[in-house]
């Protein structure tokens, strides 16, 4: 309790309300005593001293003698003094909360938000892509990193289709999460930063990351970028959502350049955010539950002219990162090498089960949704 009130008794603010109040009390108590008028009646004189004070100055009731007309010299200024100090007491905390908003220091008030950990230069066709692919809608999205005022502001200015905030600071410490509302998040994207000298490999920060956010809340979605291929299962032992390998997507389109032209041209169309012909995902009418694949592919065909190419949906897979344990012993190494030249992918415990193509007599399930081409 002694703390509270010494915490209160230092707030400027506090300070200079206080000394309006005391400035009306003893301005009116005074005023009374000195006035034989109309400002004595009820509660005038302590009206007059704050409508004074203020420099309204109705006029309904004035001093009339000479000491109660000094006495009133000495309100005003005291409260043009004092009401000057609560104007620019108020100013300054809002001014300091946009300071510490545009320095990255302030905790975010949002929902429903995307969280972009990390920044290298992928980071700006992560932002021009979600831009594009929410269309009207702002999509709010919370950058943390460790780049300066004037970077960030160059970077808001850049997608003004987005709503961008900034946290500044370590992306692995809860209290740095907690300043980007991480609870309130939908998905959380972790990229490894271009330059940094406190790991020795941008993955170990990743999976780092990953394992802190989870702890925090294992609902939110994470979605993470991995440069080194070896470290795949650490990153599923972490619970990763899903994770996108900076080898995969990059070697088979220069491969397709050579071996098969065309190829590589048609994918990047399909996966270009600005292309009308893009991959989209769209909700299945109810009606096509429990019907056949082909059906739906119908469908999509008649109403709209779109390709119906696959169904997904959400589910909660075992995958081999779950199966090894913890421990990097030699027989988990073993049976990781052992899968890896058996070509079973260790990528397999990703949530999102996608089905390309199925045979036209496949039933809809409920839960699925469709991927067509526009």
């Amino acid at each position: 309790m002694t703390l509270w009130l010494r915490t209160l008794f230092r707030n400027s603010f506090f300070q200079v309300f206080a000394g309006i109040i005391v400035v009306m009390i003893l301005g009116g108590a005074v005023v009374r005593f000195l006035e034989p008028g109309s400002i004595t009646q009820e509660n005038n004189p302590f009206w007059w001293a704050i409508v004074t004070m203020t420099t309204v100055g109705y006029g309904d009731y004035s001093p009339e003698t000479p000491a109660g007309r000094f006495v009133a010299v000495l309100i005003m200024f005291a409260g043009i003094s004092l009401v000057s100090l609560l104007t620019a007491t108020i100013s300054s905390i809002f001014v300091a909360k946009k300071i510490r908003e545009g320095k990255g220091l302030e905790k975010l008030d949002i929902t429903n938000h995307i969280i972009l950990c990390g920044w290298n230069p992928n980071a700006d066709r992560i932002l021009d892509s979600i831009g594009h692919l929410a269309g009207k809608v702002k999509q709010e999205v919370v950058m943390i990193n460790d780049l300066n005022e004037d970077a960030i502001n160059t970077i808001k200015n850049k997608y003004p289709q987005l709503k961008l905030y900034f946290v500044s600071g370590d992306f692995t410490q809860e209290q740095i999460l907690g300043r980007a509302n991480l609870k309130d998040a939908t998905t959380v994207i972790i990229i490894p930063h271009a330059v940094d000298s406190s790991v020795s490999s941008p993955d170990e920060k990743t999976i780092f990351a990953t394992l802190t956010i989870k702890s925090i809340d294992s609902k939110i979605r994470v979605v993470a970028y991995l440069v080194d291929r070896d470290n795949l299962t650490h990153l599923q032992r972490a619970n990763a959502d899903e994770v996108v390998l900076s080898d995969d997507f990059g070697a088979f389109m220069l491969a397709s350049h050579v071996m098969d032209p065309g190829v590589p041209q048609a994918v990047s169309k399909l996966m270009d955010s600005r292309s009308a012909s893009r991959f989209k995902r769209v909700d299945i009418p109810s009606e096509f539950v429990g019907k056949t694949y082909d059906s739906l592919f119908s469908h999509f065909k008649d109403h709209s002219g779109s390709i119906l190419i696959g169904v997904f949906s959400e589910e909660e897979n075992l995958g081999i990162g779950a199966i090894l344990s913890s421990d990097p012993s030699s027989l988990d190494a073993f049976i990781e090498r052992k899968l890896k030249e058996g070509g079973i992918s260790l990528q397999e415990e990703s949530k999102i089960n996608v089905i390309i193509n199925p045979k036209q007599e496949y039933l809809i399930n409920e839960n699925e949704r469709a991927i067509i081409i526009p």
